[in-house]
């Protein structure tokens, strides 16, 4: 079992180093990142998730291995509808294209301290009251909903309050100075846009946050795997983020996908805290029925989204075809 101080240490140190080389090494200069870089280092950071998955495999066991990978699956999908605020983000900001890769690595690290903290007030809190699972689990199915039936949900930056704070009691540049956080306007120290989107994007996963971490929960109980399979995660996401960016497309029913695994976790960790002994297939059998389920929702959303088709691109397109005849006669 993972459950040593030296496994602690172990995969803590070896995320520090992940952390330093992509600092140091893969986001050293700052330039745009294309689509063929951007696939290569989601390969990569992926296959480090799959050497973590077997080294908690083999220093583990079978059951915290396959946690492990449903859990990070989860995190991963559920990771990219967070991607796209990330969008909203980087369009408000207007930042150049060249400095969002350093600019998604300052955010991966807030999210890493943030989803720390959150994991470490969740295990104290569901070790205390186990009755808080009900809770979690009600609140995902909530989340669930709001999702698939909300709407799309406006995002402001302006209405962030790192951003209203710094605004207030500190002079803010309108213009960039590279990736540094301060400069100078007239001799004044004055905080660049550079930092309130570095501040921003990680105030922001708070917010993710308050999703993620409770679905992992629901998957498993055990503190070393919800924290192992977040990390790895959120350490892929700056990479996918330029991916999505090419592939946007592919998920116009994510919302749906995402909304089905929130509800089927929440649902999922009611029973389970309701039914102590209940099982499907056993304890082992039910966690591969859960990773198929995550996995097929996740894919499904994707093939829906490539075989129906988009009645809004085909309006606009038509629009468009006949303003232009209308124009020509």
């Amino acid at each position: 079992m993972l459950e040593t101080f030296n496994h602690w240490l172990i995969f803590n140190v070896a995320l520090v180093l992940l952390l330093v080389l992509d600092f140091l090494v893969l986001s050293r200069r700052s330039h745009e990142v294309g689509m063929k870089e951007a696939a290569w280092l989601t390969l990569f950071w992926t296959l480090v998730a799959g050497v973590v998955g077997v080294w908690v495999y083999t220093a583990g066991n079978s059951q915290q291995g396959l946690e492990y990978v449903t859990g990070y699956v989860a995190e991963r999908a559920l990771s990219i509808d967070n991607l796209f605020v990330f969008i909203v983000i980087f369009g408000y900001f207007n930042l150049p294209k060249n400095f969002q890769a350093k600019g998604l690595l300052w955010g991966i690290i807030g999210a890493l301290l943030a989803r720390a903290v959150f994991i470490g007030i969740g295990v104290a809190v569901i070790t205390a009251f186990s009755w808080f699972l009900f809770i979690l689990g009600a609140f995902l199915i909530y989340t669930a909903y709001k999702l698939a039936f909300a709407g799309e949900q406006e995002v402001d930056p302006s209405k962030n309050i790192t951003v209203r704070l710094f605004r207030k009691f500190m002079p803010v540049s309108t213009e960039y100075d590279g990736t540094k956080f301060f400069t100078k306007i007239n001799g004044v120290r004055a905080v660049t846009p550079f930092l309130l989107v570095v501040l921003v994007l990680g105030t922001t996963d708070i917010v993710f946050a308050i999703d993620s971490i409770p679905t992992v929960f629901g998957i498993t109980d055990d503190p070393f795997i919800v924290w192992t399979s977040n990390a790895m995660a959120v350490l892929g996401m700056r990479p996918l983020f330029f991916l999505l960016v090419g592939m946007v497309k592919l998920f116009r029913f994510l919302q749906y996908g995402l909304a089905a695994i929130l509800g089927f976790v929440g649902l999922k960790m009611i029973v389970e805290e309701a039914l102590h002994d209940f099982h499907v297939f056993g304890e082992i059998g039910d966690i591969y029925l859960s990773l198929g389920i995550i996995v097929g929702i996740l894919a499904g959303s994707v093939l829906l989204s490539l075989v129906l088709p988009n009645n809004e691109e085909e309006e606009r397109a038509h629009a468009a075809v006949g303003g232009s005849g209308s124009d020509d006669a």
